[in-house]
């Protein structure tokens, strides 16, 4: 079962900077970089192609992590739900932004077990139509010697 998750809408425009973007969503990014600015590959000064260095295009993203963990939460989408819920109001201007650019929604879980069991309700699948962004997923599945070793936690020895 997925127990943790994390969710980001990314936006790459070669039409707007990260300023115009902001106003066009009503919304402040965790990420960002205007065309030309220094990626943090750049900013570290770390030995790597000269296109990896500085924004090719404006780079724009916003992160939702965990909110509602726990045993309460069986979907194993709760940062996406949130996220969702943030950007519902902008569908619009994100298909405006897409005229220009990109917009991406990714996520990821992590799992407690092997398997990486979630649930994509209707009504969340239905909000992600209207925002008209792909979604790209992951899950980090546990090994099996991590389960293991978990369990042993609370066995009497």
């Amino acid at each position: 079962m997925i127990r943790g998750n994390r969710a980001s809408l990314s936006i790459h425009s070669d039409t707007k900077t990260v300023a115009e973007i902001s106003e066009m969503l009503g919304l402040a990014p965790d990420a960002w970089g205007d065309k030309g600015d220094l990626t943090p590959a750049g900013r570290a000064r770390r030995n790597h192609a000269p296109e990896r260095l500085t924004h090719q295009r404006t780079y724009w993203s916003l992160t939702e992590r965990d909110h509602e963990p726990g045993p309460g939460n069986q979907t194993g989408f709760s940062a996406l739900r949130a996220l969702v819920a943030r950007l519902e109001p902008n569908a619009q201007a994100l298909m405006e932004l897409r005229r220009g650019g990109e917009t991406t929604l990714w996520w990821s879980g992590d799992s407690d077990s092997t398997q990486g069991g979630f649930v994509l309700e209707v009504d969340l699948i239905r909000c992600l139509s209207t925002l008209g962004c792909d979604l790209f997923g992951t899950a980090f599945l546990a090994e099996d010697d991590e389960i293991e070793a978990n369990a042993d936690v609370g066995s009497p020895a």
